[in-house]
């Protein structure tokens, strides 16, 4: 069932894309080259699944506390695998496959659905259980070695040295008090599993690189749609991308999307459907007088405006900057791009 927030992007992807249809057909394919990461990160977008293995002696709710989520609920086991929900409504499925859990109900969750990565916990003072590195290598999917002290394990580099299977699938080896932690397990999930892993963990760098990588394709997308020579017909169609950026900004960051909080942040930043692209417009007027160069410029500028829109959604939505210094932001960037 999609939350409202996702209901709210797909109706403006929905809109977009027929939109989309009505340009040149020349422009399409690199428009839909360039959206493709984003479908792939954001209307993909699913559980993240993690398998727990190893030391046992920390409760699941408080190694999401020290991930980064203190607060979380729990939905009944399902075939051995159990949601935990945050505030914001973001989700995780777990499997407690740890040292006290028997063959039978491992064997069960993994004939259901596989994980995205296993967690290799590891205790300093306890030695690693031939078990458990039997049942992190069970579902051949990438393994994180986790250390539940605030250094790495000493048996680390034991473990990858005396298992060459072991070693071939560790993906990192983490302490669970480091900062990066949450950031590391997210870039080793799959695309379509990062996003709402850095919503429920507000992982701030995570959520920031999520926000950068689609930044950078609404930027190209909106460049190719402002190197169309037709004045005002293609303003639609820039006025949406950059809407269903902001909402995918907000999105990232764990809080609700609506149309409402998207519309009055641009309005705050002084952009309307009405008089959003002036600065763009405006510059296409006056590079009439070099006209070969005419619509290579418009790209560029509607381009940069779209970047400079993005980097200001990112420092309110995710930075949490104030609103008067994200302002300051996007005017500096506007003037730094279009002097």
């Amino acid at each position: 069932m999609k939350s409202a927030s996702q209901s709210t992007l797909h109706r403006l992807y929905e809109r977009l894309s027929g939109l989309l249809e009505k340009l040149p057909g020349g422009i399409h394919k690199p428009i839909l080259r360039e959206l493709e990461p984003i479908r792939a990160i954001f209307l993909a977008q699913r559980t993240p699944r993690l398998e727990l293995v190893g030391d046992a002696s920390t409760s699941v709710p408080d190694l999401l506390a020290l991930l980064g989520t203190p607060d979380t609920s729990t939905e009944e086991s399902i075939q051995g695998w159990r949601e935990y929900s945050n505030t914001s409504g973001s989700r995780l499925e777990i499997l407690d496959a740890r040292n006290d859990s028997p063959d039978q109900h491992v064997q069960n969750a993994l004939t259901h659905v596989l994980p995205d990565i296993v967690l290799l916990l590891l205790e300093s003072a306890t030695p690693v259980d031939p078990a458990s590195i039997s049942r992190a290598l069970a579902s051949g999917k990438p393994i994180i070695l986790v250390s539940l002290s605030d250094s790495s394990h000493p048996l680390t580099a034991q473990l990858a040295h005396s298992h060459p299977a072991l070693r071939e699938k560790i993906a990192a080896t983490l302490a669970l008090g480091d900062p990066a932690c949450p950031e590391t397990i997210c870039a080793t999930l799959p695309a379509e599993a990062q996003l709402e892993f850095a919503r429920f963990t507000a992982a701030r760098r995570a959520q920031a690189f999520i926000a950068s990588q689609l930044l950078k394709s609404f930027s190209a997308v909106c460049g190719v749609v402002g190197l169309q020579p037709i004045p005002l017909a293609d303003l639609p169609v820039l006025f949406t991308l950059q809407s269903l950026m902001v909402g995918l900004i907000v999105h990232t960051s764990g809080r609700p999307v609506g149309t409402r909080l998207i519309a009055e942040f641009l309005a705050t930043l002084g952009i309307n459907a009405a008089a959003g692209f002036a600065f763009r417009e405006g510059a296409r007027a006056v590079i009439r007088l070099v006209p070969f160069w005419g619509s290579a410029v418009s790209g560029f500028i509607a381009g940069a405006g779209t970047y400079a829109l993005g980097r200001a959604a990112i420092a309110y939505f995710i930075d949490d900057t104030p609103i008067e210094e994200t302002r300051r932001l996007f005017r500096k960037m506007l003037r730094r791009q279009n002097p």
